[in-house]
């Protein structure tokens, strides 16, 4: 489904777009960081389960801070201050923890109105288990002075711990925080709210004009052009579940019109994505790469081709449309880019028997430790065969069971109550050298035999040619 990938990317490049997220990811957490650093004339990088981040201050020393993220959840303890230096790292890390609840709330759906009354009314505290976030002041307050005397700093040790899927800002004796959903009705507000979307002029005269609506659980939208009266596009809307199938295209007008219920639907799929918690950049990313296809059952999404593409022509001849009948189904609160686990470390690799073996997957490690299972060759490995732990999850599998697969190529399968992975590895033989104590008066007879060998050589040309 490359056109449709292709309208998307199209779409989002006529059509700014800027919302509140209603999901939290990674990559939306480490990009706002590079965004807050440039400021700083600074620099963030994620890997290993580490946020690093690099800053120039004026006299042109370097900084550099770090929080542990492993899974989703982001990480950092300084349990005492011991001179200037480090209180004013811990002044920094503590300006990026301020940053990262902030823009993590945000993207879990607070505005920065409700964000700033939370962190100004006194009496308001982080509980871990009710809010996601643990902000923890520990040690006391104390004023250190730089080595020339010329600057003091008051500061005291800090510690962080965010669940970037959790935060919230509940407090003691609310209802529990439910869980945010994307509607249809959220589409058509976001929708409705673009200027871009619903007017669109050239040369400052309006050309085209949108409305869309939501009425007996079908969505319409009418779309007015100056040249013509308008065209008329619907699509089934049940329990925020989006369908749409064409059966045949005949005819030019009907290739026309059909033209523009794929291009609202893919507005309408991106903007429930961006809802989602998506930038921009990832949908392309998605739509670009040849190996994306969705799956209803993962991404919430599906979009099959139902014919061979065929050219139409305009009775006058004057214009032609290439395009096939497409089904689409959207659920508007699930639709998501996710593409299951990947093996982030070991693919494919090649192993002696008898050595360790590991493998690294971009799975949470609390999702693997409370129903995850290994398969090799489709048969469930017990786990005293191997370890496992945190990073995302590593499993190492222990030389003695290594020993026990055979010398071939095998298939690894982990899976957890969201999804699974797989990969191949083949076991190889140990390469035999030889061994000091055993064979050394093995070697040492070829070579007596060897020197012997040259000599009665030597003797017998001697002989020869005397």
């Amino acid at each position: 489904m490359k056109k449709i990938f292709i309208l998307i990317v199209v779409l989002l490049m006529l059509i700014p777009f800027t919302v509140v997220n209603a999901a939290t990811k990674t990559e939306e957490i480490v990009e706002g960081l590079k965004e807050f650093a440039k400021s700083f004339n600074g620099t963030v990088k994620y890997e290993d389960d580490t946020i690093e981040i690099e800053w120039n201050t004026p006299n042109s020393k370097s900084n550099e801070i770090s929080f542990s993220y492993n899974g989703s959840v982001i990480e950092y303890s300084k349990d005492e201050i011991s001179s200037y230096e480090e209180a004013e790292d811990t002044i920094a890390h503590y300006m990026y923890m301020i940053y990262l609840m902030q823009s993590t709330l945000k993207l879990n759906g607070y505005s920065e109105e409700e964000i700033n009354e939370f962190f100004n009314t006194e009496g308001n505290e982080f509980d871990y288990d009710r809010n996601g976030i643990e902000l923890k002041q520990t040690g006391e307050d104390r004023q250190y002075t730089s080595s020339d005397g010329t600057s003091k700093l008051t500061a005291a040790p800090m510690s962080l711990k965010l669940d970037v899927t959790k935060a919230n800002l509940s407090k003691p004796g609310d209802e529990p925080v439910a869980a945010k959903t994307t509607t249809i009705q959220n589409v058509i507000d976001s929708l409705q709210s673009d200027s871009d979307f619903t007017s669109t002029e050239i040369d400052g005269k309006v050309v085209s004009e949108n409305e869309i609506t939501d009425e007996d659980e079908t969505i319409k939208i009418t779309n007015t052009y100056y040249w013509d009266d308008y065209h008329n596009v619907s699509f089934s809307c049940i329990d925020d579940v989006i369908t749409y199938e064409t059966d045949e295209i005949n005819n030019y007008e009907e290739a026309e019109r059909e033209v523009s219920h794929q291009l609202f639907v893919t507005e309408i799929l991106s903007r429930a994505l961006k809802l989602n918690g998506y930038t921009s950049e990832q949908i392309e990313e998605f739509a670009s790469s040849e190996d994306n296809e969705f799956d209803y059952d993962r991404n919430g999404i599906e979009i099959k081709e139902l014919g061979e593409t065929k050219e139409y022509t305009s009775s006058d001849g004057s214009s032609k449309v290439n395009i096939s009948p497409i089904s689409i189904k959207i659920d508007l609160n699930k639709a998501n880019l996710n593409m299951g686990y990947k093996v982030l470390e070991g693919a494919n690799q090649t192993i002696t028997s008898g050595k360790e073996l590991s493998f690294r997957f971009n799975i949470e490690y609390s999702k693997f430790t409370t129903d995850g299972k290994v398969y090799i060759d489709g048969e469930l490995v017990d786990s005293s065969n191997y370890t496992s732990k945190e990073g995302s999850t590593i499993i190492t599998f222990n030389s003695n069971y290594v020993k026990t697969l055979s010398t071939n190529e095998h298939t690894l399968k982990v899976t957890v109550g969201d999804g699974e992975v797989e990969t191949n590895f083949t076991v190889a033989n140990p390469v035999n050298n030889p061994q000091t104590g055993d064979n050394i008066l093995f070697y040492i007879f070829m070579l007596g035999f060897s020197i012997v060998g040259f000599v009665a050589t030597g003797l017998y040309i001697k002989r020869k040619f005397n």
